[in-house]
């Protein structure tokens, strides 16, 4: 079973190293973050809908390298355009990747703080969708920027444990 106080510290840890710079090994402790998160609250598709933003969010990596790439063969035929083309255009399909991982990952997030009244969760999300669909002029990464920190202040105030429900005693 999940474990809100170790998902506090691992998804707390996992945001401060993917805001220094080591977003590989972040990733991975948030991604177990949220799944004992999910296994906590007895929501499966807090997880599923994480995991979902992550890949997206990997693939939009991986098309914004290969557009790199592709661009990189591009300067050897004398086009400038064929080049502002190539990075533009594999630029757009990586945003459009990033908004659609962030669209999940605001799913989870909300669930998050619906299920452990952490309401920085809710925040946080909203202020990396809107980065995101904001990266097309720039400004977006000032809005991911503050989001990050938001994350981890989110992270940092899960409770150490869900409040269970009060049953009432049955009517004799």
């Amino acid at each position: 079973m999940g474990d809100l106080k170790s998902a506090k510290t691992l998804g707390g840890i996992g945001a401060i190293l993917t805001l220094v710079g080591l977003g590989f090994i972040g990733f991975i402790l948030k991604l177990l973050a949220v799944k004992n998160i999910a296994e906590a609250t007895g929501r499966g598709e807090i997880f599923s809908k994480y995991l979902w933003a992550a890949v997206l969010g990997v693939i939009s990596d991986l098309v914004l390298i290969l557009a790199f790439i592709g661009s990189m063969g591009s300067m050897t035929s004398e086009s400038p355009e064929q080049v502002i083309g190539t990075i533009g255009i594999g630029g757009l399909f990586a945003v459009l990747l990033l908004i659609l991982g962030m669209w999940f990952m605001k799913q989870s997030y909300d669930m998050i703080s619906e299920e452990t009244g952490v309401g920085t969760f809710h925040t946080a999300a909203l202020l990396y969708i809107f980065g995101a669909i904001l990266m097309i002029v720039v400004i977006g990464a000032f809005l991911i920027l503050i989001a990050a920190i938001l994350e981890i202040i989110a992270f940092f105030s899960l409770p150490d444990e869900l409040e269970k429900p009060i049953e009432e005693p049955a009517p004799i």
